[in-house]
């Protein structure tokens, strides 16, 4: 009895050296491998540092096929599969990624945040809203997922979102939330104007103005409003407020005032609001232009002459003011004069005729804008010195 005891001891004995043996090689491999995991990992990250993403891919595959646990770098390839157009299967990655146990809220928020950017990209817009509420609930404060849901509000054109987001943002300056607001206040007007609801889209548009009283997008599309109902008196308080309140975009109202004036019966009004706008703010050469076009009509040359030496004065490059000088010279019979300003304006001749311009990424256009279509900024619109307005 006592041998069969002094058997089964050293059986258990040489099982125990048996398991050590083995975790022991398990642990150095399994060291080795994280170690050549790392390796790899560290390579798909320079890559990617370098842009070569193909490169990066495959070194990060192979870190994770050498150790399951790298849990940021199934997030670099799923972000870099994104990036390559391969959105959905972006999403599998992370989205997968979820489903392990015992994720840190860090590691959470990262894959999260990936997740969020895969499902914008994918056009999964409420699938990316709801992904951010979840990382808001693990941070509230998390200022970068709140930059990130607001684009996504305005990709989803859901603008009463938009502004509930942004009122509640602390970290921007006051004036460019305002500003910011007031836009968001006129794409739901418009929003609103589609639905042929009127009567709530000039609420949104008067709400803007209370917040930026320089929102000129705000007064035109009120003005607007009031044409298409026939209210013609409201549509001018609309336009004058435009010119007064934002004199540097005076001349987005100049057309629609002529026709507003002119259906009233009040076309003479014109020249005493141009007269007034070029004494308060003589930098807008659009109420010179308009001025002298109305000389001009009177058959009154020399003053139109007159007002455009002066615009001319204020801004020499304005190429517009230019060809009337010539029409009108060459009506005077002053044609030598004429020839002579066509040929210094033949060599002012420029190919870029576009008026307004992004000033964050440089897009053109010939018509005013306050949400860039390029980049998204918002009243990031500067005026481009051209000849045709």
């Amino acid at each position: 009895m006592e041998q069969i005891h002094i058997i089964a001891l050293s059986l258990i004995a040489v099982i125990l050296v048996l398991v050590i043996i083995f975790f022991r090689f398990f642990i150095r491999r399994r060291q080795k491998s994280s170690s050549e995991a790392q390796i790899e990992y560290i390579a798909g990250l320079n890559y990617l540092i370098d842009g070569q993403n193909d490169k990066a891919l495959e070194h990060l595959r192979k870190s994770v096929r050498l150790d399951t646990e790298l849990i940021d770098a199934y997030i670099k390839i799923g972000d870099i599969l994104r990036s390559e157009g391969y959105a959905e299967k972006a999403i599998k990655v992370h989205r997968d990624l979820l489903v392990r146990r015992d994720l840190l809220n860090l590691k959470r928020t990262a894959i999260l945040k990936s997740l969020a950017q895969d499902y914008k990209v994918n056009k999964e817009f409420h699938q990316a809203v709801t992904t951010c509420e979840q990382i808001l609930e693990l941070d509230r404060h998390d200022a970068n997922c709140k930059d990130f849901l607001l684009s996504v509000y305005e990709e989803m054109k859901d603008w009463r979102n938009a502004f509930d987001l942004l009122k509640k943002n602390s970290t921007i300056s006051k004036s460019i939330k305002a500003s910011t607001l007031a836009c968001y206040k006129v794409e739901e007007g418009l929003a609103l104007t589609k639905l042929k609801k009127e009567h709530d889209a000039r609420l949104c548009y008067r709400e803007a103005i209370k917040f930026d009283k320089k929102c000129s997008a705000a007064f035109l599309e009120l003005a607007h409003s009031y044409i298409r109902e026939k209210r013609l008196k409201d549509a001018l308080t609309a336009l004058k407020q435009l010119v007064q309140n934002n004199p540097d975009n005076a001349e987005l109202a100049f057309t629609r005032l002529k026709e507003v004036l002119f259906d009233l019966g009040q076309f003479g009004d014109l020249e005493k609001m141009y007269l007034e706008l070029i004494k308060s703010n003589p930098k807008v050469i659009e109420a010179h232009l308009g001025l002298a076009e109305m000389f001009e009509k009177k058959g009154e040359y020399l003053k139109a002459v007159d007002i455009c030496k002066s615009a001319l004065e204020i801004d020499p490059h304005r190429l517009d003011i230019k060809l009337m000088l010539v029409r009108l010279k060459s009506t005077l019979g002053m044609n030598e004069d004429a020839v002579n300003i066509a040929r210094k304006l033949a060599e002012e001749i420029v190919e870029d005729h576009h008026n307004y311009i992004c000033e964050k990424c440089g897009f053109h256009d010939h018509v005013y804008f306050w949400h860039c279509p390029q980049c998204k900024a918002w009243n990031s619109t500067k005026k481009v010195k051209s000849a045709y307005h």
